[in-house]
């Protein structure tokens, strides 16, 4: 009970702290940095964004005195400043591997071929790597998986986002002897398919989000790439490409999310969904043979039977960070990783009629939304996933309206880690 807090507050007695370096300095970012200032033990000690001013705003909102911030994309001066116990603002992210004292990244950036490049080079210079950036996880995350442990570090999502929230759900459904049946979200936004920031710029903008960052949400692609690493945690499926996303709620999906045999929906079990009605929580449906069981769920006011929905009405995003961050660095334990592999993908499929020659963009585009299928489909079809794409994409033939992109039709940049990355992740069958 209270073994994190207990823990972190026995370190900071003996004068010494968690200590990590975080990537964006966004909404995520800046919620994290004010979280971890009200935690005993643990430090934001670097922060590193493009635009140095909005890190620096972040620190000097949290009371921090500015003689206490130092500005440098120098190692010398920024181990000086962190021995000093001083906070760092930089631009350059490889400070934080190269700096001894930082003993894990955090990338809080959700740009997927930066995800990869910075996880990547922090973990073979073995620094613990938590990712907020849940976009770069769902297409590479199993050889950073594996990258992670060649090098004795611990590689993992992030409690609050909801992949690491409905894992957390399972495994307690898990450890309690239920049978996992099927596992999700709810979607807090409509879903169109073809909205682009142009119709939602406002709304964005009043919201303290980027444009490209709603229409993420309302497209669908950021579900769908939730969904993907829970996918490949867990080793599930969607049950049908995109999903079911049903209109619902926590008390009547149970009997929705049954097989078609027994009046529900599923063409089988072990599937990842979505639903309308359940934002902003997560859910797993659960089963068991037991009868006893069975009796003291229907007492319990959990349904008669014979599935049963555990939801959980809350995430608290990048406020649940430093659960993670003291898990991977003092208990060497992740809350989200890729254990099964590459299970699923994000596809790229064209919200308009596309051209020959034009440059491609992805997640939170005028051109693109992505939808979730199996890898086993993505593979045999030569798909592209979606985060693959990069600034310098560009199609190679055109593309019509609602049709799925493969990997012949683009030319990628294949020099990216994250593309290098992928293909060998393939090539070894992760």
């Amino acid at each position: 009970m209270f073994r994190m807090k207990r823990k972190l507050t026995k370190l900071n007695m003996m004068g010494d702290k968690i200590r990590i370096g975080l990537v964006g300095a966004g909404k995520m970012g800046r919620g994290l940095i004010h979280q971890m200032s009200r935690i005993d033990g643990m430090r934001p000690s670097l922060i590193v964004d493009e635009i140095p001013e909005k890190a620096y705003e972040s620190m000097l909102s949290t009371g921090v005195d500015p003689s206490d911030i130092i500005k440098t994309n120098s190692l010398s001066e920024a181990e000086i400043a962190i021995q000093k116990d001083k906070f760092v603002i930089s631009e350059d992210f490889t400070l934080g591997y190269r700096l001894e004292k930082i003993q894990a990244m955090v990338d809080a950036t959700g740009n997927p071929p930066f995800g990869a490049k910075m996880a990547y080079e922090s973990l073979i210079n073995k620094k613990h790597v938590i990712m907020l950036n849940v976009e770069c996880d769902a297409v590479v995350g199993p050889i950073l998986n594996m990258i992670a442990k060649k090098n004795g570090v611990v590689y993992t999502g992030s409690a609050g986002d909801e992949p690491g929230a409905i894992v957390e759900l399972a495994d307690f459904a898990v450890s309690l002897g239920f049978e996992l049946l099927a596992v999700g979200k709810g979607k807090n936004n409509p879903l169109n398919y073809y909205i682009t920031e142009d119709d939602i710029r406002e709304e964005a903008i009043s919201k303290g989000l980027y444009p490209k960052i709603l229409t993420s949400f309302i497209d669908g692609t950021n579900t769908m790439i939730e969904l993907n690493s829970v996918a490949n945690a867990l080793g599930f499926v969607p049950d049908k490409m995109g999903c079911h996303g049903v209109n619902t709620n926590p008390k009547e999906i149970a009997d929705i999310f049954k097989l078609k045999s027994q009046g529900g929906i599923l063409n089988q079990y072990g599937i990842v969904d979505f639903a309308f009605g359940m934002a902003p929580g997560v859910f797993a449906i659960v089963s068991s043979e037991a009868p006893e069981v069975k009796e003291l769920m229907k007492y319990l006011s959990m349904g008669n039977g014979p599935n049963y929905s555990l939801y959980r009405p809350y995430h608290l995003t990048s406020l649940e960070t430093p659960i993670t961050i003291y898990d991977a660095i003092i208990e060497k334990e992740p809350t989200i990783v890729p254990l099964k592999g590459q299970i699923a993908d994000v596809v790229t499929v064209a919200k308009r009629d596309l051209k020959r020659g034009e440059k491609l963009e992805g997640m939170g585009s005028k051109k693109v939304f992505g939808t979730l299928t199996t890898h086993e489909i993505q593979q045999r079809e030569n798909y592209l996933p979606i985060a693959l794409i990069g600034k310098t994409a560009e199609l190679l033939s055109d593309v019509k309206k609602d049709e799925i992109i493969t990997y012949d039709m683009v030319k990628l940049d294949e020099e990216s880690t994250i593309v290098k990355l992928r293909k060998e992740q393939d090539r070894l069958g992760l």
